[in-house]
């Protein structure tokens, strides 16, 4: 059975550090995930020579200049433990480590300073706002487009929705590193989340102390998105078919559906999170059984609980939008011989498609907890 705690840790060999701003360290491993902790926690670490952690703790308390408990020191190496940092224990992290994407964003920081201005920002505002006007204007093809390319291709549709999404969601993820480095910050990898297939960036996000830089790299993933969609869009209204249109669809459906989702952990929750000065809610339901049981009592509650509930209300407008538009019966092909006419098909595979993938996650977290 895999050592699964860390009793008697001894420091992976091989270890890699990089000293960041603010009194962060970057450690990674080749073979085990990475972590941004500050340097006294790394310091502590390379304590770790086999000893017993109770015989460890008053070392641990001079060199992070603080009272350790016996406890804390026991939970702290659990947690590194899960990363692979120590030897005879596997790497338990969902998160892999695929390349450094530094070069890249000091060049965009350093060249496209321009990039990070105010009219800049206007303009992908309007950018957005052409592209949902190009979608209304060209929105039966586009329904008649998803209805054929779904009841063609169903399982592939399904395979390639995902595929899809993944450069996007990179570009996404680049977005907010481009922001964290303009206003001071470290991007240090992009990597792959192992439990879901989604790709990460991450980042030294210390130097930003102000609401404001937090909320415009908050911002940042989203800005990028609006300029992915115009040209998703434009591509696929000049070159209409089946390859265009699954790059263009599920950023279609995440500008339409979620990105104004008040999702916990969502970038708009936390923007809003940021704005307010009030902790996120747990998820816009969550926030509706809080509403109904406590009215909001200040100015930055009713503000909060106004976003939150125009986000649902337009989301549940758009969610029936969608349902409606495709409520025509669809003929779907499976496979030759088995050919029949499904009414609301899209959907329905949209729903088929976020069953599996979540019965894919859980398989894959169950799968990642130590034995």
């Amino acid at each position: 059975m895999e050592q699964g705690e860390a009793r008697a840790p001894v420091l992976r060999e091989g270890m890699i550090y990089r000293p960041l701003v603010d009194g962060r360290v970057y450690m990674y491993h080749p073979r085990s995930a990475s972590q941004i902790l500050d340097a006294r926690a790394v310091t502590a670490l390379q304590l770790c020579r086999g000893q017993s952690l109770s015989g460890m703790v008053p070392e641990v308390c001079a060199v992070m200049d603080c009272d350790v408990t016996l406890e804390e020191w026991q939970g702290f190496l659990d947690r590194m433990a899960r990363s692979g940092f120590f030897e005879g224990i596997a790497n338990r992290d969902a998160r892999r480590r695929l390349f450094d994407p530094g070069p890249i964003i000091e060049f965009i920081t350093e060249k496209g300073r321009w990039l990070f201005s105010t009219p800049v920002v206007v303009l992908l505002f309007g950018v957005l706002a052409a592209s949902l006007v190009q979608l209304g204007f060209n929105w039966e093809t586009f329904v008649n487009a998803v209805e054929s390319a779904t009841g063609m291709h169903p399982f592939l549709s399904v395979f390639l929705f995902y595929l899809c999404f993944v450069p996007v969601g990179l570009l996404h993820e680049l977005g907010h590193g481009a922001v964290c480095g303009r206003f001071g910050g470290e991007v240090l990898e992009v990597g792959v989340w192992t439990d879901s297939a989604n790709l990460y960036v991450s980042s030294n996000k210390a130097p930003l102390t102000t609401a404001r830089a937090r909320i415009i790299y908050l911002a940042g993933g989203v800005f990028t998105d609006m300029l992915v969609f115009f040209l998703l869009l434009n591509i696929w209204l000049r070159w209409p078919s089946y390859g265009t249109l699954i790059f263009l669809l599920p950023q279609a459906l995440f500008f339409l559906q979620f990105s104004y989702a008040m999702e916990k952990n969502s970038d708009l929750s936390r923007i809003i999170s940021e704005w307010t000065e009030l902790p996120e809610a747990e998820g816009r339901w969550g926030f509706v059984k809080d509403f109904l049981k406590s009215r909001p009592k200040s100015s930055a509650e009713w503000k909060r609980a106004a976003v939150y509930l125009g986000s649902i209300a337009l989301q549940l407008a758009v969610a029936a939008t969608l349902v409606w538009a495709f409520r025509h019966a669809t003929h779907v092909k499976l496979w030759s011989g088995a050919e029949f006419s499904v009414p609301f098909w899209p959907p329905l595979l949209y729903l088929i498609y976020r069953t599996l993938r979540k019965g894919a996650t859980k398989l894959s977290e169950r799968l990642m907890k130590p034995a």
